[in-house]
């Protein structure tokens, strides 16, 4: 009887050491555990935090530690919201923190001025985990320090406001400057009583309007790429009709398309000779109030097609050869077909209408190279 109650202590005894050892090693596979999950996260580059489900620290990587100069002794087991009397204690970080956790992160901005590090631009991540032991639920709080990044785009935005400006200053002296050319030619050709000369400067002037309604939308609107062709047509417009004032109407229907500014100097440049021409030629011993040009724009598969119309009296002289020698022809032709690639083509009924197709294109810096293909209609 002695013997067996020595046996079933000895078996006790034996489970007992069994235990210990089984006990002992996962103690030791957990320390190793949590050793190589501490190495993993310390060795994440943004500030990573393990927090409990009561958002007490359980863990953080020197990259938390050296951002915000806090040690581990004030920060392990502490809870996240009440560090360094109230650190993280403001409403982007409670909203993160007090939401319910799932297994895709929420992130948030934070603006913010912090004890001893200053100002700084953080992305705020929080994501859920549950151990499947026990059922203990975790929470990874990543803190992403983006200060430079918002500090450099703060710089490169006050680049090209600056830029703008200057851009803007830059038109606005242009146009002042044609303008008081243009003044200068109107002076010049006031004094002057030959026809022919006078006529010379005036179309002079006319041209350098066409380039100053260009600039002086540009320096209205301060763009530095684009710009929409309502505004500098209307300008040139009320400027060639300030020159002849001569009682025709002019009617302006353009779409809002934009396009480079060296085209809208060429369209310009263009118009301002089809529309000069018809105040000289078209309404030639007409006195009624009928009068009328029409200026016409609408885009179209990539396309810009300008029409240009009045109802005067057409072509009278109808040899081609004639009038397209003249130097405002010649001046449209080489615009057009040279430098925007483009279309032109007269129609000789009631009156002239001009069409002119030409694409617009995104950066507009050349003239075409010789023997390039025309566009189709």
């Amino acid at each position: 009887m002695e013997r067996e109650t020595e046996s079933d202590v000895v078996r006790v005894i034996a489970q007992l050491k069994k235990e210990i050892i089984e006990r002992k090693w996962a103690e030791k596979k957990s320390r190793d555990a949590l050793d190589y999950a501490e190495s993993i996260i310390d060795s994440v580059k943004h500030p990573l935090l393990v927090l409990d489900e009561e958002r007490k620290v359980i863990s953080a990587n020197m990259a938390f530690y050296d951002l915000f100069t806090l040690t581990p002794g004030a920060v392990l087991g502490q809870s996240f919201l009440k560090l360094a009397d109230g650190l993280f204690s403001f409403e982007e970080m409670k909203s993160l923190l007090g939401s319910k956790l799932g297994t895709e992160p929420r992130i948030v901005d934070i603006d913010r001025n912090f004890q001893f590090v200053g100002r700084k631009f953080l992305k705020a991540g929080v994501q859920g985990l549950q151990y499947n032991i026990k059922h203990l639920r975790f929470a990874f709080l990543t803190i992403e320090d983006v200060t430079e990044q918002k500090l450099v785009e703060a710089r490169l935005k006050k680049a090209l406001e600056d830029k703008s400006v200057l851009v803007k200053e830059v038109h606005h002296r242009v146009k002042n400057n044609l303008q008081i050319l243009s003044s200068l030619l109107a002076l010049q050709a006031a004094g002057i009583e030959d026809l022919e000369k006078k006529r010379v400067l005036e179309d002079g002037r006319s041209r350098v309007l066409a380039i100053s309604a260009v600039h002086e939308s540009l320096s209205a609107n301060g763009s530095v790429e684009r710009i929409t062709l309502t505004g500098p047509i209307t300008r040139l417009v009320d400027n060639i009709d300030s020159i002849y004032d001569d009682g025709v109407t002019c009617e302006i229907d353009v779409c809002d398309s934009s396009v480079s500014i060296d085209q809208a100097t060429l369209i310009c440049l263009v118009l301002n000779e089809i529309i000069t021409n018809a105040h000289k030629h078209a309404f030639i011993g007409r006195e009624d109030e009928a009068k009328r040009i029409a200026v016409r724009a609408a885009a179209e598969n990539g396309h810009l097609i300008v029409l240009v119309s009045d109802n005067g009296r057409g072509m009278v002289n109808t040899n081609t050869e004639t009038w397209s020698e003249t130097l405002g022809f010649t001046l449209i032709r080489n615009l057009v077909e040279n430098q925007l690639a483009g279309q032109w083509s007269v129609k000789n009924f009631d009156g002239l209408t001009h069409e002119l197709r030409f694409r617009i294109t995104d950066d507009y810096d050349l003239a075409p190279a010789d023997g390039a293909e025309p566009l189709s209609n």
